[in-house]
């Protein structure tokens, strides 16, 4: 609970920029593309970090791992909170996104490591709601602390939850001793299986996810105002719906995972409706169907998180390799996110907007294929194990 509680608390801080976009340009005198830096630099710092983090969780135990992610979440937004300019801010930032690097990999490591892999989907499930919540926190505590306090406080707000969230971290967290003697794994058996094939495959098609939904995430609003002619606070709302129907499919996929006679099955299955659906993103035609299609997409798609983040550690030879593969999963989630926005943007200068859901489409296809493959091995590497 700890450990979830650390997760949402880091995603809060990671999410401060998007609801006070405008206000941060007009106080730190920044365009649209430095303020679009101000949010995206801490998903390429944890972009950066994700392998270092498996290397760094080998040689000091995931307690001190989280510790330290922590401490950058405190340190980045006190930064954040007395930057006089965008410069500093961008630091401030950049520290965050270490943290949210650290994190990313520890927490789902340390959840592994206290389940059997049968045992892990509603973990896993639960640990997956940890962004859609942090997500939904910010965007409605930001513009009422912003009100009475002014922009500064939401980020000393937030260095506040992140030291409430150190302390508990570092009194309640522990490993169970049988994993802490396989945590002793030397570092360089560790680089020996970076390039796993079976788990970089898990990251491409966590990567096809990413790309879609933070793709069509990031655009959805736009096109809801610019296609259906939506108000843009309502168009936001419907773009947030999301993220709130993300919430209770993490948790619902895995209580899933734990009763599925084949489990692995269930990735797969996830890709290939979250690939129909999204035909249909772009195409949108009804302002009543706007509402259904934001839940069903965000219901459905979230099934895929909890599931690669389940059969990562079995993508590896043995579970205290765990943190490597979970890193390489991040690896991919962040390289979707971060290329999936300004692909899509590329796409639509040129083109129509539904031209972009036949790209998602297409990414989401490769996601199905990949998924599919990844499934049958681990299937088979589960009927000749028992």
């Amino acid at each position: 609970m700890v450990t979830f509680l650390a997760g949402i608390i880091t995603a809060i801080n990671s999410f401060k920029v998007p609801p006070l976009i405008r206000v941060l340009m007009n106080e730190l005198h920044v365009s649209m593309v430095a303020g679009g830096w101000l949010m995206s630099v801490s998903s390429a710092t944890s972009l950066m970090l994700a392998i270092p983090a498996a290397f760094l969780l080998v040689r000091l135990g995931p307690k001190i791992t989280g510790l330290i992610a922590l401490s950058c979440t405190i340190i980045g937004s006190a930064i954040g909170a007395m930057a006089p300019n965008a410069a500093v801010m961008l630091l401030g930032r950049v520290i965050e996104g270490i943290s949210l690097g650290l994190l990313s990999v520890t927490a789902p490591t340390v959840i592994s490591m206290w389940f059997r892999p049968k045992e892990l989907g509603l973990p896993m499930g639960l640990w997956t709601a940890w962004v859609p919540i942090g997500n939904v926190i910010m965007f409605n505590i930001a513009h009422p602390l912003l009100a009475s306090f002014g922009w500064r406080a939401i980020w000393w707000f937030g260095a506040l939850l992140a030291f409430l969230a150190f302390v508990l971290f570092g009194l309640v967290v522990t490993v169970p001793q049988t994993a802490t003697r396989r945590e002793r794994k030397p570092a360089s058996s560790v680089g020996m299986r970076l390039f796993n094939p079976p788990s970089w495959c898990l990251a491409l098609a966590f990567a096809t996810f990413s790309f879609s939904l933070i793709g069509y995430n990031s655009w959805a609003p736009t096109f809801l105002s610019d296609a259906l002619h939506i108000e843009a606070a309502t168009a936001s709302f419907y773009a947030s719906l999301m993220f709130l129907a993300a919430i209770p499919a993490n948790v619902i996929a895995g209580w899933v995972l734990g009763h599925l006679k084949n489990r692995y099955a269930l990735l797969p299955a996830s890709f290939l409706l979250m690939s129909f659906l999204i035909f249909w993103g772009f195409r949108l035609a009804n302002v009543n169907m706007v509402a259904p299609y934001m839940i069903a997409l965000g219901f459905i798609s979230n099934f895929i998180p909890t599931a690669a983040l389940a059969f990562a550690p079995e993508t590896m030879p043995g579970p205290e390799l765990a943190g490597l593969a979970v890193a390489i999963l991040t690896v991919g989630a962040n390289t979707g996110s971060l290329t999936g926005p300004p692909v899509l943007g590329a796409i639509f200068s040129q083109n129509h907007w539904s031209a972009g859901s036949t790209s998602l489409t297409i990414v989401a296809g490769i996601g199905t294929i990949v998924s599919w493959l990844v499934a049958k091995r681990l299937g088979a590497v589960h009927d000749s194990t028992r």
